[in-house]
């Protein structure tokens, strides 16, 4: 039984009991705030530990991390058609949330960031669960990261994984999302994120390029199975890649995340039951993107120069506004420096370039350029590198080839080379030994413009000693045929591109001030005393047949060529016609700016000359292989031992250039005509057929004023004289008019000429006209320019039209004071008279007389001093030799010789007026060598008494008489 006390202390216990609970409850409260307080102190010392070296950043510089995106580049053909993107390795596209389907929006909130308009930047809630799962070692890491934070890890930080980044990654979150908005935010996420790889295999960067690359289609066009593939591959893009080439698992991993993704939008509302059940039924495979060939692939030289140039103008333009500096004051590695970062900007910055490549064009060169059937066999030979020879294996014959418009200076088309597989060499830029194409450049125009030459100007194509170096034997440079062609017009030396006058011609205006034109029409490879003052292209006397340090670019010299058609104005040739920034902004537009270099009328002319070359010189195999007759012209090119094959050549439209070549130089096999002569025809009848209207066959080129035709004297190039005419040597050409010669021709002269131990004399005054030959001829402009050792050269030194001069020294032998002895050793063998040669150092010739029965001796022919000491007996007769001296003395008759074999058998025979004629005719080899002067008479020096028998028949005198002086 329970006492009352009892009872009283019941309540009493209970109290006691609630209150012991309840300050436990408290103790454990306050331990809790303590420990939390003291937790959170330390977290937030720990992480201001983890953030103290990370530096303050401002709004703008935030700003510029978080939305300066990596974007993609386009380029454009003339057109405005698209070429293709920019050669990166990544695809970027900026796009406005509006931009972008909502479906996508939702996906990605859903999966990413369920919370995202409701936090500050983190979510507590995620950061504890991954950070429990963490400690835990849970093989399920679902990740703490806001879209807020991922953005901030994706644009500001490095990938590392630590927890020091991590504690960054949360402090920068925060800061973001009081700088700027949520849809600020959310499009710059957009925007940055990586998606794996597209059908053609680039990094993908954004959802714009990710809906591009994975379906074909815009961002703002994706559906509800789509977005949600796409919304997936965030978690681990390259595991998701759903292309089977690049990843074989991919898409069947990537639908069972897209189902994931599904789900979350489910359950957050984004879509309803019916929805998600028509995305799961949907066939992702049959709607993904097809590869397509990329620009790089397809136009790999094309989008690599556009890369470079369009570098190249920003550059310029750069160092052209900006006045603390100069592009000349630059080495060259400053510059290129200058040019790769510029490129980078390019490749990464979402420029749109627009270039003057028309796109039929480049893809008729190129498939030129890539049919084996225009080029020879591909090659094994051994070259030299550097003190050895090594095997070149498999070489391809090389092409690189520039095609401009006249009018602008804009690359149309061009052909870097024939497999950049192969060779990844733009060959229109590298430089190579231009040849005979320099002629033109470098000799005949700067010397049609400073009034030097005209083409109907002479020079002597004669041998020609060049210097060469100190202690060493001077250079003899030789034509292509080793041959000296003499006194030859400007016209016919280009056309048949010997070498002689062009270096003569290069000479007479001088290097420097030739050199000085070749750079105003745009060549930058000329080797330069300031580049290098020991061995510069300013010393090679070769330079204009293409002896120079490192030569010529074919579009170099394509330009160049361009300013005869463009009436003597350079126009820099050009192919990056615009180019906008990613906001549509033009940054850069070429303007022409035409350059005077030479006249008119030098242009004309020079165009006038290589005209020639194609109609009738060494070009001329264009007349059958360029289709119609159309007005063009051009100069061939071909380096020592063939190593390079050039034709350079122009329409009154374009100039095109061509090149062929081994990249290691090497002998090219032999072609009738030259490859570059047919591959050039190719292109331009290509190029025809593509724009009949815009290049019509009856376009000709224009001669402007000041150009008149007058006569000349071919060998001279001035008026001609009558001696000129006499001779067939006139001719009419065309001249500047500032420049037609006054003067008449000095080079055309009558002399005596006489031969003696094997050359040409001027006869002395006193030697008799029969001795000689009055000759029309050339004085010789110069003497022979000849080695000490000719015979080593194995070619002859001697100009072609060296019986066509004059002597200009008199035969050197002297009269001895005596009269000569009559020539001994008289007789006749095989139908000839023969006697021996005189002894006497003055003899110069020999007369033959002859008589028959009932005449007097007369004089039927003559023999010079140097020839055989023999005469025809083409008559019946008597015959006897006198010798004749340099002053005209002459001696008693030889033995006489009587020639019965041909007596006719009746009474009649040949007058005298035929055998004197037949005679000295067939026994004067000068008349082989020098043209007959029709005016000149003979002097006979015979008698005509004729003594006769008492029978009033003809006394045949034993001892025949002396004839008469």
């Amino acid at each position: 039984m329970t006492t009352q006390n009892e009872t009283k202390d019941k309540p009493r216990k209970g109290r006691t009991v609630w209150r012991i609970l309840w300050g436990i409850t408290q103790l454990t409260i306050l331990f809790v705030f303590m420990g939390a307080f003291f937790a959170g102190g330390a977290a937030a010392g720990y992480i201001a530990s983890l953030v103290k070296d990370d530096p303050v950043r401002t709004y703008e510089d935030v700003s510029t991390q978080v939305f300066s995106n990596h974007l993609t580049g386009f380029a454009y053909f003339n057109d405005k058609a698209l070429i293709g993107q920019l050669r990166a390795e990544e695809d970027r596209r900026l796009v406005k949330k509006e931009e972008v389907s909502p479906h996508l929006i939702n996906a990605i909130i859903a999966t990413e960031d369920r919370h995202f308009y409701e936090h500050r930047g983190i979510d507590p809630k995620a950061i504890v669960r991954a950070t429990l799962q963490d400690i835990m070692g849970s093989p399920v890491q679902t990740g703490g990261s806001t879209l807020t934070q991922q953005l901030v890890k994706q644009t500001i930080l490095s990938p590392e994984v630590s927890h020091e980044r991590k504690a960054r990654e949360i402090f920068l979150a925060l800061r973001v999302e009081r700088m700027f908005s949520k849809d600020q935010i959310l499009e710059a996420y957009m925007n940055e994120m990586y998606f794996g790889y597209s059908a053609n295999k680039s990094n993908i960067y954004g959802v714009q390029a990710a809906a591009r690359g994975i379906f074909g289609i815009d961002a703002k066009d994706l559906n509800i199975p789509q977005s949600a593939y796409i919304a997936g591959m965030l978690q681990a893009p390259s595991r998701y890649i759903p292309f089977e080439q690049y990843n074989p698992t991919g898409l069947e991993a990537g639908t069972k995340r897209q189902k994931l993704v599904l789900s979350h939008m489910l359950e957050n509302g984004y879509i309803t039951q019916q929805q998600y059940n028509e995305a799961l039924a949907y066939d992702i495979k049959a709607n993904l993107a097809q590869p397509r060939e990329r620009a790089y692939r397809q136009y790999p030289f094309l989008m690599m120069e556009i890369e470079e140039r369009a570098a190249k103008v920003l550059v310029d333009q750069d160092l052209a506004n900006d006045p603390t500096k100069n592009k000349e004051d630059l080495t060259r590695e400053e510059y290129r420096e200058l040019l790769d970062r510029k490129r980078g900007d390019i490749l990464r910055g979402g420029y749109h370039i627009y270039t003057t490549i028309d796109k039929k064009i480049i893809e008729m060169m190129d498939s030129i350029a890539k049919n084996p059937d225009n080029f020879g066999p591909n090659r094994t030979y051994k070259a030299r590198f550097g003190s050895e020879y090594k095997e070149v294996k498999d070489a391809l014959e090389e092409v690189g080839a520039t095609l401009i418009d006249n009018k602008t200076g804009a690359i149309l088309g061009f052909a870097g080379g024939r497999n950049f597989e192969v060779s990844q060499v733009n060959h229109t830029m590298r430089p190579r030994q231009p040849g005979s194409a320099m002629k033109p450049l470098a000799a005949y125009a700067p010397a049609f413009e400073l009034g030097i030459l005209q083409p109907g100007s002479v020079i002597d194509d004669a041998p020609i000693a060049l210097e060469n170096g100190a202690g060493n034997p001077p250079h003899y440079p030789a034509n292509w045929n080793n041959k000296f062609h003499g006194l030859i017009s400007v016209r016919e030396a280009l056309r048949q591109s010997y070498n002689i006058p062009a270096i003569k011609a290069y000479l007479n205006v001088g290097i420097p001030e030739a050199l000085s034109y070749v750079e105003k029409m745009g060549v930058t490879t000329l080797v330069t005393p300031k580049d290098n003052p020991r061995t510069n292209d300013y010393q090679a006397k070769t330079g204009v047949i293409g002896g120079l340090t490192q030569g010529l670019t074919v579009e170099e010299i394509t330009n160049a060529y361009s300013v005869f058609p463009n009436q003597g104005s350079f126009l820099d040739a050009y192919l990056i016609e615009k180019i906008e920034n990613s906001d549509g902004e033009t940054i850069f537009e070429h303007s022409i700016k035409p350059q005077t270099v030479f006249s008119e009328q030098t242009a004309y002319l020079t165009t006038d000359i290589m005209r020639t070359v194609v109609q009738r010189g060494t070009g001329s195999a264009l007349q059958k292989l360029v289709k119609g007759n159309r007005d063009f012209a051009g100069k061939t090119g071909t380096t020592n031992d063939d190593v390079d094959s050039w034709f350079v050549g122009y329409t009154p439209e374009v100039t095109l250039g061509v090149w062929i070549g081994y990249d290691i130089p090497y002998k090219l096999p032999k072609s009738q005509p030259a490859r570059s002569t047919i591959v050039w025809a190719k292109f331009m009848n290509g190029l025809f057929e593509l724009y009949p209207e815009r290049y019509p066959e009856n376009s000709k080129f224009t001669q402007p004023e000041g150009i008149v035709r007058q006569t000349i004297c071919s060998k001279s190039g001035l008026l001609p004289t009558e001696l000129c005419r006499e001779t067939g040597a006139v001719v009419t050409e065309i001249f500047n008019r500032k420049f037609v010669p006054t003067e008449t021709d000095n080079l055309h002269f009558k002399a005596r000429v006489i031969p003696y131990n094997g050359s040409f004399y001027l006869a002395k005054a006193e030697t008799p006209d029969d001795m000689v030959k009055t000759r029309i001829g050339i004085k010789s402009p110069d003497r022979l320019d000849l080695p000490n050792n000719p015979d080593k050269y194995n070619i002859s030194f001697k100009p072609l039209d060296w019986d066509k001069r004059l002597p200009d020294r008199e035969d050197p032998r002297v009269d001895d004071g005596n009269v000569p002895a009559p020539p001994q050793g008289t007789s006749s063998q095989s139908g000839k008279l023969t006697w021996t040669a005189n002894s006497e150092a003055d003899i110069v010739g020999y007369r033959v007389y002859r008589s028959t029965i009932g005449s007097a001796f007369e004089k039927v022919g003559v023999v010079l001093q140097p020839h055989d000491k023999s005469f025809p007996l083409s008559q019946q007769g008597v015959y006897y030799v006198t010798a004749v001296d340099v002053t005209g003395n002459e001696s008693g008759p030889s033995q006489a010789i009587a020639n019965d074999s041909l007596l006719p058998s009746d009474s009649g025979s040949s007058s005298d007026e035929d055998e004197t004629n037949a005679g000295p005719d067939s026994s004067t080899p000068l008349d082989d060598i020098l043209p007959l002067d029709p005016t000149q008479s003979s002097n006979s020096g015979t008698s005509n008494n004729k003594p006769k028998n008492q029978n009033g028949g003809i006394d045949i005198p034993l001892t025949p008489p002396l004839p008469n002086n």
